[in-house]
């Protein structure tokens, strides 16, 4: 599976998961920071990345939103503050280092959401 991050998530969390071998970028990388939550979105799916975001209530409704519509979507990772803080770039990067080789293929998680927990 391939992520981008959102812009909220520290940049050093997608540099050490490269440093690991695996495929992250951050809205920064891809020159998107700032742009609205619609155009992340659509960005991580032209891009065919899953999108990782402490947003849950705006991707929640984009989510939604796809659904109903029928558009395309290479998955959403939630990640709730109260599990993992943005702070703590070890325990995510752990978290998704786990969540990567438990869903090693670029579509594990196409038209999907689900929510990271620590490990």
């Amino acid at each position: 599976m391939r992520l981008l991050l959102n812009e909220q998530i520290n940049p050093m969390v997608a540099a050490e998961l490269r440093k690991k071998g695996y495929d992250v970028v951050t809205a920064n990388d891809l020159g998107t920071r700032g742009a609205s939550d619609p155009e992340q979105f659509a960005t991580a799916a032209a891009e065919q990345r899953a999108l990782v975001t402490y947003n849950i209530a705006d991707f929640h409704a984009l989510f939604m939103d796809s659904a109903q519509k029928g558009l395309s979507h290479w998955g959403i990772i939630f990640i709730s503050e109260k599990t993992i803080s943005q702070r703590s770039v070890g325990p995510l990067v752990h978290a998704l280092q786990h969540l990567l080789n438990d869903f090693p293929t670029d579509d594990a998680l196409l038209h999907q959401a689900l929510y990271l927990t620590k490990r």
